[in-house]
């Protein structure tokens, strides 16, 4: 049985009672038997303290990277190796707030170490939200073999979960009206090079009303387009601006900060699943980079994984319009052929018109995908998208402010 502090404090006074009446009486034996109590007192203090700084915590899984909503085993082992007992063991750590466990928000566990021993601690825990969550140092503290003294030590816990953000499907024809308006771009009444024809085809569901092939549809009785042949590489720019308030001092919407995230997330998992190469551009600051990030377009091994980690570490806040501005700077000077420049935002910002009119120029198609109320009819945006939460997607063709929606009634399942 182990005894507890205030038991420990009664023996060391009994102790020096002894001695002090064992030297005032001068009794040989009860000097003798204060002195062997702290003697005791002092070497069970010294055996056990020299056990727990020789203690060995290993943690071995250090980095984690998991789903919404995804279950992992958080795993401590810590051994002893001395063949001297190191005591009652005490281990408390705080969970990071985007991870819960059942047992609480705070790690506390107690078990006896003796000689040569080890102790695993296995807790079950869950990824609650998106984010880069940190395992703050793990506080141990120990009592000797008779529970007489106590100590405490702090030890780092390199653990990092990365929870990536959520992620709604997409309609694999989301890109068709998109990929046909960067072949050729222009007004609805542009007739594209006759060079380029192929033949004709029934029409589809997102196709430019400009392709409509007037005779070849009055022979078949049915809206006929004229099939042109593909002359650009196209590719997707994914523009995360999770700007929620032109107005700074209203702070920043959490949850529409969130759904800016989710969406940008959606965007290039769509687009890499559809085998479309994909850049990444982030407005708000991420470990490393205090003024965003910008990802050029790729369809390799690694650039999913990369780009939702870039998106899960991120958070909202600095100045969002002015990175993006310098961001996009960089965007007109970047070699290729132009593609989708794909703003995702809660909210229009106003300021960045001027370089999307310069990427509109150099014939990129502008698109807008949000999940606020989509009230922009600006000249420079050639395709929106919006998200109904609850519902799916749907896309709306604007040219110089005129709306014209493309198949409203096909609602994208989540």
């Amino acid at each position: 049985m182990i005894w507890t502090t205030w038991s420990s404090r009664t023996i060391e006074a009994v102790a020096v009672i002894l001695v002090l009446a064992g030297l005032v009486m001068r009794n040989f034996i009860l000097a003798v038997t204060g002195f062997f109590i702290v003697f005791a007192l002092w070497l069970g203090y010294f055996l056990a303290r020299r056990a727990f700084l020789h203690l060995e915590v290993e943690w071995p899984q250090s980095r984690l990277t998991l789903e919404p909503g995804q279950s992992f085993q958080w795993v401590v082992d810590i051994a002893n190796p001395l063949s001297v007992a190191a005591g009652e063991i005490q281990l408390r750590q705080d969970v990071p707030t985007g991870l819960a466990m059942a047992e609480g928000s705070r790690i506390d566990a107690r078990f006896v170490l003796g000689g040569r021993q080890r102790a695993r601690l296995a807790l079950a825990m869950h990824a609650r939200e998106r984010g880069r969550w940190l395992f703050g140092p793990a506080e141990l503290s120990h009592s000797d073999l008779w529970g007489w003294s106590d100590s405490t030590q702090k030890r780092p816990a390199p653990v990092m979960v990365t929870v990536w953000p959520r992620r709604i499907p997409f309609a694999a024809d989301l890109w068709a009206s998109a990929r046909a308006m960067g072949d050729a771009k222009g007004q609805m009444w542009d007739e594209p090079d006759p060079s380029l024809y192929l033949g004709v085809r029934p029409y589809r569901p997102g196709d430019p009303l400009k392709w409509v092939h007037p005779f070849a549809s009055a022979r078949a009785g049915g809206l006929m387009i004229k099939e042109v042949e593909r002359v650009r590489d196209f590719h997707i720019d994914v523009i995360c601006h999770p700007l929620t308030s032109l107005t700074p001092w209203y702070g920043t919407d959490r949850v529409a900060a969130e759904e800016c995230f989710t969406l940008s997330a959606s965007a290039v998992e769509s687009a890499l699943h559809c085998e479309i190469a994909c850049g990444l551009t982030i407005s708000s600051p991420l470990p490393g980079f205090g003024h965003g990030i910008s990802l050029p377009p790729a369809l390799g091994p690694g650039t999913r994984e990369e780009c939702l980690t870039d998106l899960a570490w991120t958070f909202p806040g600095g100045a969002l319009s002015d990175n993006l501005k310098t961001l996009l700077e960089t965007l007109t000077h970047r070699a290729g052929t132009p593609g989708l420049i794909l703003v995702v935002s809660p909210i229009w910002d106003p300021s960045l018109e001027p370089w999307l009119n310069r990427l509109s120029g150099m014939g990129h198609v502008i698109g807008w995908l949000s999940g606020g109320p989509t009230d922009k009819t600006a000249a420079d945006v050639d395709v929106m998208w919006r998200w109904v939460k609850g519902r799916g997607i749907y896309a709306q063709h604007v040219s110089r402010g005129v709306r014209s929606v493309v198949d409203p009634d096909r609602i994208v399942a989540e």
